[in-house]
């Protein structure tokens, strides 16, 4: 029902805009301009009807409302804005925006912003309250995520969001979130989170970790001999040196190291087995902490190792993972309810849309999701990522994932 609304909006605003074209075309081609006369003055004409041949005119500025649903009027102004800070890797560059990916883009924010005016009515006639201070709670531990002040302050600039944009997110957040509970049991229990761990157990292996630094003397593959003799003489002096007792190795890798990681004395932080080169790794995760190797060959060159701390394997028991499984499997129900409260907001709502490039394929027969993305060989990919939205769903889902490590 909704994609048929849609649909027909759609294709009038589409026929009217086709229309004005079409009378701004006939006159235009009753003077002098005409395209023979225009390709005889420089050949401008032809140049421009050959660009036109490879990519399509740019549209002109749409006006009045983005669409209506239930009647209600929705400005234009966030779809626009929302466009503009996904494309704005293109538009900084000057580089056009290929005609399919700016399609997904509008789909995906138009859907966003009508699937969210839904809830919002939904919400509303739900008499559905937010507190204060649970905002503020939500708030605090959203900012909780950048560290520090610093960061959260170049998010806000880099982002073009301001902190009362992300507390109506947050609001808006918890309200459909209020909404859920009230149209349904959301409650995990103890035996489904159990149930859980017994079947995920793979999921909370801590794996074997190693911290180490390195220096590394660049070899290429294709240097003889003599070079590599002269790389690994150089090596051996400097593994005497890194070996010493009161040896700075931080400060022996940023004078010698060539590798990218010199300028922080070499480290390369925690890593598991699979992470590094093969020669690399059977050296590093047979050290003791505080052990330095002796210089080891791999494709890169020859390398001095220091590892600095490790971290043994183990099954993370079931008490330490409780809250977090819990945590996933309440955002799980809530995700599947929220999907299903959005399918029956759609089927009995009624919407018209004014994104006239967008008329061909507005949803599907029955409104229930938005053409699906396609990566190049068909297979499908999510919706485009909007900037980090204060307790979205993608971010309730990377936090979940994140529980697990």
């Amino acid at each position: 029902m909704l994609a048929r609304k849609m649909r027909l909006g759609l294709f009038v605003a589409a026929m009217l805009a086709a229309q004005g074209c079409g009378k701004k075309n006939d006159s235009a081609g009753a003077g002098a301009g005409s395209e023979p006369a225009a390709a005889k003055a420089g050949g401008e004409g032809a140049e421009t009807k050959a660009a036109d041949d490879k990519t399509e005119k740019a549209a002109p500025a749409a006006t009045g409302p983005l669409a209506t649903v239930n009647g209600v009027s929705i400005p234009r102004d966030e779809f626009e804005k929302k466009y503009a800070k996904m494309t704005k890797a293109f538009t900084t560059r000057n580089k056009e925006i290929p005609e399919g990916l700016a399609r997904r883009y509008k789909e995906s924010i138009l859907k966003q912003i009508i699937d969210k005016e839904l809830l919002g009515q939904k919400i509303k006639a739900a008499n559905v309250q937010t507190d204060a201070a649970e905002l503020d709670r939500e708030f605090e531990d959203y900012k909780k995520m950048f560290r520090t002040e610093q960061n959260f302050d170049r998010y806000l600039k880099s982002s073009d969001i301001s902190v009362e944009q992300i507390k109506e997110n947050i609001a808006h957040n918890l309200a459909v979130q209020k909404l859920l509970e009230q149209q349904g049991d959301l409650a995990v229990t103890d035996e489904e989170v159990k149930a859980y761990y017994d079947e995920n157990q793979k999921r909370y292996e801590v794996k074997e970790q190693v911290r180490a630094s390195h220096i590394l003397l660049k070899v290429n593959p294709k240097d003889d001999k003599k070079a590599d003799a002269e790389a690994k003489k150089k090596a051996d002096e400097i593994y005497k040196e890194a070996s010493k007792k009161d040896a700075d190795f931080a400060e022996l890798a940023k004078k010698h190291s060539q590798g990218p990681t010199a300028s922080r004395g070499g480290d390369l932080s925690f890593f598991t087995r699979g992470r590094m080169v093969p020669a690399f790794e059977k050296v590093a995760f047979e050290m003791k902490a505080g052990e330095v190797s002796k210089p080891v060959k791999t494709q890169f060159g020859w390398h001095i190792i220091k590892v600095t701390d490790r971290k043994e394997g183990r099954q993370r028991p079931f008490d330490e993972v409780k809250e977090s499984i819990e945590k996933l499997l309440r955002n799980k129900k809530s995700r599947k309810a929220k999907a299903e409260l959005l399918k029956k907001l759609r089927d009995d709502a009624k919407v018209e849309t004014f994104v006239p490039e967008l008329a061909a394929e507005a949803g599907d027969d029955k409104g229930a999701k938005m053409p699906a993305l396609k990566r190049p060989g068909g297979k499908p990919v999510e919706a485009p990522a909007m900037a980090p939205a204060a307790g979205d769903e993608a971010g309730d889902k990377a936090g979940d994932e994140g529980d697990q490590q």
